[in-house]
């Protein structure tokens, strides 16, 4: 294995070829982000006595500083050290219209577990245009081969219910999920076609008496969608796919295919504000399109902070709604050798406005079990919820709103929510459904109840690179639970319902 003093120097000649020794080729860049984080999730709580887990506070990033209404529309938390190391090289071709381009990008995560690298989106690509017009404002056809990750390129638009990522192909999926995209640009619309492959451990009957036999078999990902741009102020988005996911373990059902499909469905109507992919869904080419500092909504207007003009104070505006709806087919709990289709729905409500240094923001979000666990997928891996237990989908609506002032470069901002958690009752037992990992076994015969968050936060640009951020937040949370034991067994209680925490983020993204 690489020893890590071997990666460092690596990183370090790199650093020196793009910007110091050598100039970097036109298109080549780094996009880092850099966090200091001093703090505690929760004053209330010592360690050992919540989850995630809270001690003394501390230097360093901590999940406890997450809050439900975060980054909807980012994977990511915004206090990542990361790096995206991206080599571009774009040329026009031997034939007329035509043009080439590839990135290499690289991912660079620094955190407690040491150095993480991976690729987030390596890509080559072939443009033909229609006709003479530059780039992005003319008509024309382009092939992106994704030789590795294909995560950016999946349906839906806010990241949190999108789906189709190489995760859709579930933890049998051995490797990368590579694939191809096909896009025409022709007037106010657009369309693409495109495929994934990846290859999936698959459970086959043996042929003869025995135990069943273990393949690796490639599995496939088909994806298509159109937009439309009408009158300039609308937008509307459609796609789906069909994804292959292995086959069943279950008895009686052993070699069937598992698989999903579905669509999702966007309406935008907007004014002065880009409607278009979020950062996370798009390719790193000339340059970087980074994830917005903090990756928070409260935040927007504080991206004009880098610049030497105070923001626009033309009026902007944004709602957009939008829909997904699943098929999975999973094997049917009440009758042994079956199998159905399980239904998984979600949806997003979500209005933006911007004026001058104001920046405001209302999402409505709703999303059903079935939907939260799709990768797994369902509650039991590859096996219909049954008909007896009752479950309840998660809903949330939060509010945010900041100011920035030029002057001083502050914004002070604010954001509050409450979130009816995703639920499965069973038996007289509620289990409370974070996501795909995190759930909460309440004590037998409560129900949930609504969680309430809020944060206050303040941010100093210091310069065009280097800003801090102060914060405070509360979370009241009377759905986590722990074990407890006395003489007659084990048996639920719950946590200390409130969450007090506050942090100082020091952040350089150049």
């Amino acid at each position: 294995m690489m020893s890590m003093r071997w990666i460092w120097w690596r990183l370090a000649l790199c650093g020196l070829l793009l910007g110091g020794a050598l100039p970097a080729r036109a298109g080549d860049f780094m996009d880092t982000r850099v966090t200091w984080t001093f703090g505690d999730d929760n004053f209330l709580a010592d360690a050992g006595e919540q989850l995630p887990d809270s001690p003394f506070p501390s230097i360093g990033d901590r999940q406890g500083y997450e809050l439900f209404m975060d980054n909807i529309d980012s994977r990511y938390t915004g206090r990542e050290n990361q790096t995206h190391l991206v080599m571009y090289k774009h040329l026009d071709g031997f034939f007329p219209r035509l043009s080439t381009d590839a990135g290499v990008v690289l991912q660079f995560d620094i955190s407690d577990d040491g150095l993480d690298i991976r690729d987030d989106g390596t890509y080559l690509r072939l443009r033909y245009g229609f006709d003479d017009l530059p780039e992005g404002q003319g008509d024309g056809m382009a092939v992106v081969f994704f030789p590795f990750d294909t995560e950016r390129f999946r349906m839906g638009y806010l990241w949190d219910i999108s789906w189709g990522g190489g995760g859709l192909f579930t933890n049998k999926r051995n490797g990368f999920a590579p694939g191809l995209k096909l896009q025409f640009d022709l007037g106010p619309a657009d369309w693409f076609l495109g495929f994934k492959t990846a290859k999936v451990s698959e459970q086959r009957q043996a042929d003869v008496e025995g135990e069943p036999l273990n393949v690796q078999e490639t599995n496939y990902g088909f994806l298509a969608g159109v937009g439309f741009d009408i009158g300039g102020m609308f937008r509307i988005d459609a796609s789906g796919g069909y994804f292959q996911q292995g086959t069943f373990d279950q008895p009686g059902l052993v070699g069937v295919a598992v698989y999903t499909g579905g669509g999702s469905l966007r309406l935008a109507l907007h004014d002065g504000m880009d409607v278009g992919p979020g950062a996370d869904f798009r390719l790193y080419r000339n340059e970087p399109y980074a994830v917005e500092a903090l990756a928070e909504e409260a935040l927007d207007a504080a991206a004009s902070a880098a610049d030497d003009e105070p923001p626009p104070s033309d009026l902007a505006w944004a709602v957009t709604l939008e829909g997904a709806a699943l098929g999975q087919h999973v094997a049917d709990v009440e009758v042994y050798g079956r199998s159905i289709l399980q239904p998984a729905f979600a949806a997003a409500l979500q209005g933006k406005l911007r004026y001058g240094g104001f920046s405001g923001s209302l999402t409505a979000f709703y999303r059903n079990l079935e939907f939260i666990l799709h990768n797994v997928p369902s509650f039991s891996p590859f096996v219909a919820i049954p008909g007896s237990a009752e479950t309840q989908p998660e809903f949330f609506a939060a509010a945010s709103v900041s100011y920035f002032f030029d002057g001083p470069r502050l914004t002070p901002a604010l954001i509050a929510g409450v979130q009816i958690p995703a639920t499965l009752q069973s038996g007289g037992t509620t289990v409370v459904v974070r996501d795909e990992e995190t759930r909460d076994i309440l004590p037998s015969g409560d129900d949930s109840v609504p969680i309430f968050s809020t944060r206050v936060s303040l941010r100093w640009d210091l310069s065009e690179i280097l800003s801090i951020y102060a914060m405070l937040q509360y979370v009241l949370d009377n759905n986590a639970t722990r074990l407890s034991r006395d003489s007659y067994g084990t048996f639920r209680v719950y946590r200390n319902e409130h969450q007090l925490g506050a942090a100082i983020i020091t952040q350089a993204r150049f």
